[in-house]
């Protein structure tokens, strides 16, 4: 299922191009990770690591924090306790991403969009707020480490550089000596099309259900999708 221009001028929201033009038109591909290429917190699950981390910490998470469903909030106020504190979380947090992911969902069509796009030769990289060695550990697992240039995500306790940042897509382009222009980035969160805007790159929302599809279309992608075939089909059109 592709949404097309027509669609969502009938609705209001931003007209959006289809994959195919932009993939046709961009020769490097950036995937966020959980969405994208695996549900991270599918097995264990995002309540289980965030009561794992509140464990780790000397000091108890306050009420509007311990009711959280987000890893992430924790780690921010990890970050205000201190520097020594946060990286200690931050580490915590990437044993808890690695093993989420040891036993996560895979996206469907997410290997086969890496492999294709790779053997096509695009430039394929993925920018996650996700731990970098966590990722690198689930690429590597299901060997699908060789199709990707580039792992661009967290690395420290610095919430500062993660998105709707535009400092890790940034870093992307910089590190694989491309620009923007030849750049097109796949999200599913509304995190993801700000720090594409920020970056001034092409961005295709990838509603993964249904009740994604009209929140994430008016933060004016390039495109929206509902499956990552929709861009592993569009490939096979070059």
């Amino acid at each position: 299922m592709v949404h097309q221009s027509l669609e969502f001028a009938r609705q209001g929201l931003p007209a959006v191009t289809g994959p195919a033009d932009l993939l046709t038109s961009h020769r490097c591909l950036l995937l966020d990770f959980d969405g994208p290429i695996c549900s991270v917190f599918s097995g264990i699950t995002s309540r289980e690591a965030v009561d794992y981390l509140g464990k780790q910490l000397d000091t108890p998470l306050p009420s509007a924090i311990s009711e959280t469903t987000d890893p992430f909030d924790v780690l921010g106020f990890a970050e205000k306790l201190g520097p020594s504190t946060a990286a200690r979380i931050e580490r915590a947090f990437a044993r808890v991403e690695r093993e989420a992911m040891a036993v996560s969902h895979p996206t469907p069509g997410a290997a086969e969009l890496i492999r294709r796009a790779s053997h096509r030769g695009y430039t394929v990289a993925v920018v996650s707020n996700n731990s970098a060695s966590a990722i690198a550990a689930y690429l590597d697992d299901r060997d699908l480490h060789r199709d990707i240039s580039g792992i661009f995500a967290r690395t420290s306790a610095d919430l500062t550089a993660l998105k709707p940042s535009a400092y890790l897509l940034n870093l992307a382009m910089r590190t694989l000596s491309t620009t923007a222009e030849h750049t097109v980035f796949v999200g599913d969160s509304t995190t993801d099309i700000q720090a594409a805007r920020a970056a001034r790159v092409s961005s295709i929302a990838f509603a993964n259900r249904p009740e994604k599809i009209d929140r994430l279309a008016a933060h004016g992608p390039d495109a929206v999708i509902t499956r990552l075939a929709d861009l592993t089909d569009a490939l096979s059109t070059e």
